[in-house]
């Protein structure tokens, strides 16, 4: 997470959507950069209004001040990215029970379906970190798959033309094949989620989304 109020923005950091590499080009013109623990790094909508916005209020910059905002990813990609994360070289060893080296992808997608803990599924999901009380709580959303769309946009915060580094690329292989019936599963399941992408089809970001309505089911 990180406050840029002077530039008028916030910008939360949503796992899986390019943080490290926003953090490195940014931080240096932010006022506040919380890069660990990952519970406080990837703090979702509802802890930044309950533990930082107060803060900056404090600092003189009123929540109306500034944008909120978030990256956001097809969410069968998103979870593409945490299996192939896990299933980087050398996790195996390190934290045989974190890794993913022996699961297919349909067998991932299948556990975080079920919640089965016993494979390493994420515990969030995208569609929680966005809300506060079932509404969406970032002003901003943008898809991370539209880097003409994004750099441009902190670009012009900033004033100045910025160059993003890609950082934290999973050494993996590529092999996250879904059965269509796996794939529709997965996609009914993260039904919020993407509501959230069909809206950011075609212009590859959602300014105004603070405040629509979006169910979240409790569970993962």
């Amino acid at each position: 997470m990180m406050a840029l109020p002077d530039y008028g923005f916030v910008l939360l950091a949503l796992s899986k959507t390019a943080s490290t590499s926003l953090e490195r080009t940014l931080a240096p013109y932010a006022s506040l950069v919380i890069s660990s623990p990952p519970g406080m790094k990837h703090l979702g909508a509802s802890g930044f209004e309950r533990k930082i916005a107060p803060r900056l209020a404090e600092s003189g910059h009123e929540r109306g001040s500034y944008e909120v905002v978030t990256m956001f990813r097809d969410p069968v990609s998103w979870l593409e990215s945490w299996w192939r994360y896990r299933a980087r070289d050398g996790q195996e060893e390190r934290r045989p029970d974190k890794s993913t080296a022996a699961v297919s992808f349909e067998d991932y997608a299948r556990s975080y379906i079920a919640g089965d803990r016993r494979v390493p599924t994420p515990r969030g999901r995208p569609a929680k970190f966005i809300t506060v009380d079932g509404l969406i709580g970032v002003d901003r959303i943008l898809a991370v798959e539209r880097p003409d769309v994004w750099q441009a946009y902190f670009s012009e915060r900033l004033g100045r033309p910025l160059e993003f580094e890609r950082r934290n690329v999973s050494t993996a292989p590529v092999r996250g094949e879904l059965t269509d019936a796996t794939r529709d599963a997965l996609r009914e399941h993260l039904a919020p989620e993407c509501t959230v992408w069909e809206r950011l089809a075609g212009s590859g970001e959602w300014a105004g989304a603070r405040g629509t309505p979006l169910a979240v089911p409790g569970r993962a």
